[in-house]
């Protein structure tokens, strides 16, 4: 295992990862609450855990990552009664799409994906607990959690109850809690034909902070790594993860706390009230998985991002840059460099210096400017091994975009049929149906490239 340090949130600063269980390394990170597609704020968080988990698998921690979804929510059920459709089938329509965008983004599927109605006795166990120990109490048919009965709330946001009091909206309001801050653990239903579970105080549903904490300590018991997340997540559900899951264990809950930032589109708060949300649906229209993922890896993970048209536009031509080094370059009868040399050391240790994406992007961009310089064509094949093996560790999917992204092998006879029909129009000077074939090829966001020997390649632009 090589040695890779990591801004910690809770301690805030950087520290020496040292798993609890080496060489295995536990980690869970928030995933999406499914009642509407999927936007690039989520697409910034599910890249940057990709990433993230590919290299520690590369650096030698045998990692098991655990992404979560919530399936009940008060949003789902909101939406459920927008389409007349029960919460459980919109939770799993849009699953599903999330699903569909993590394959498009080339998103690894984590070890376990647990879904918070899966758990609904563990759920019920773990409220029962908090009770027994003085940390929960008990409302009509709603359980909140004593924020006072745990000192040490506050700790990850870093500041203390009575400051956190102030200017926080995100707590459920109750004139009757104990407490200004004090959350959910479960929320009795106020009308008998309102979506719920069955429970000891009855009907109702687990509060969202919970969900997390039960699903961790059910997975990983007392021996999570990394916890990570949104810095939009650090209050109020990080922090009141930590008080419930510190309070039922009475052992620290996770020992690193990473962040990745927030997205912005032009400069602004991506909100629909903007008239600024982009899914990543919508975002794919115009341009390639690879792209997204290039943007969002061109920025440390924990600083914010400015999404632009430019920006993106800048990606893909990264992106080409890279597909352009490696032409000719098959992964299947070339032998994939894995030895550590200049480039590797380089990465790596741009990496390990918490997970630093653009230095690791610019030694890419240092293999493509020396393969297109080499001569030596032996020398040429292992950096183009060594370029195809990192862009592989950093998660771009590199399988396809030799070949305009696409397996349809109809539309590629189609399209190299129209550029040799070019050429031969070329050669019989028939320059207006030459140029009408370029025309059609433009329009089609075709690019082509003239190589050595009479050859070419040809990809799409997005």
């Amino acid at each position: 295992m090589r040695q890779i340090t990591a801004y910690n949130s809770l301690t805030r600063k950087k520290e020496i990862l040292e798993p609890s269980n080496p060489p295995y390394l536990n980690i869970y990170t928030c995933g999406p609450t499914v009642y509407d597609h999927s936007h690039i704020g989520h697409a910034r968080a599910s890249i940057t855990w990709d990433f993230i988990v590919r290299f520690l698998r590369y650096a030698g921690y045998q990692t098991v990552w655990t992404r979560n979804i919530t399936d009940i929510d008060d949003k789902i059920i909101n939406k459920a009664r927008e389409l007349n459709l029960h919460p459980d089938k919109v939770a799993r329509i849009y699953a599903h799409s999330f699903h569909e965008d993590m394959h498009a983004l080339n998103v690894d599927w984590p070890d376990f994906e647990p879904a918070a109605t899966q758990h609904i006795p563990d759920m019920i166990n773990f409220i029962q607990g908090l009770i027994q120990n003085g940390s929960a109490y008990q409302i009509k048919n709603d359980i909140y959690f004593s924020v006072p009965s745990f000192k040490n709330y506050g700790r990850l946001k870093g500041q203390s109850i009575s400051e956190l009091e102030k200017g926080f909206g995100r707590i459920e309001p109750n004139p009757q809690k104990k407490h200004s801050l004090d959350f959910a653990l479960w929320k009795g239903i106020k009308d008998s034909n309102d979506y719920g579970f069955e429970s000891p105080w009855g009907k109702g549903r687990p509060g969202w902070h919970l969900e997390c904490s039960t699903m961790n300590y059910a997975l990983y018991r007392t021996n999570l790594d990394i916890h990570g997340g949104g810095d939009d997540l650090i209050f109020p559900h990080h922090e009141n993860e930590i008080a419930q899951s510190e309070s039922f264990t009475k052992l620290k809950f996770a020992k690193y706390w990473l962040h990745n930032g927030m997205i912005m589109v032009n400069g602004k708060k991506m909100a629909k009230s903007e008239g600024n949300f982009i899914t990543i649906k919508d975002a794919l229209k115009n341009t390639s998985g690879n792209a997204l993922r290039f943007f969002m890896l061109n920025s440390h993970y924990r600083m914010p991002v400015n999404y632009t048209d430019e920006g993106i536009i800048a990606a893909q031509n990264g992106v080409n840059r890279i597909t352009e080094a490696l032409s000719d370059f098959n992964s299947s009868t070339n032998d994939i460099a894995d030895t550590e040399n200049e480039y590797t050391g380089e990465f790596i240790g741009s990496m390990s210096d918490d997970f630093n994406s653009p230095q690791a992007l610019a030694v890419l961009f240092k293999l493509t400017d020396n393969i297109n310089k080499e001569a030596n064509q032996k020398i040429k094949i292992k950096l183009k091994s060594i370029l195809y093996n990192l862009s592989c560790t950093l998660g771009f999917n590199l399988s396809s975009s030799f070949q305009a992204g696409t397996g349809d092998k109809l539309i590629s006879k189609i399209i190299d049929g129209l550029i040799i029909w070019r050429k031969e129009c070329k050669l019989k000077k028939d320059f207006a149906s030459g140029d009408k074939i370029r025309d059609i090829l433009n329009d089609s966001n075709i690019e082509i490239k003239d190589l050595p020997d009479d050859r070419y390649k040809w990809q799409i632009r997005y």
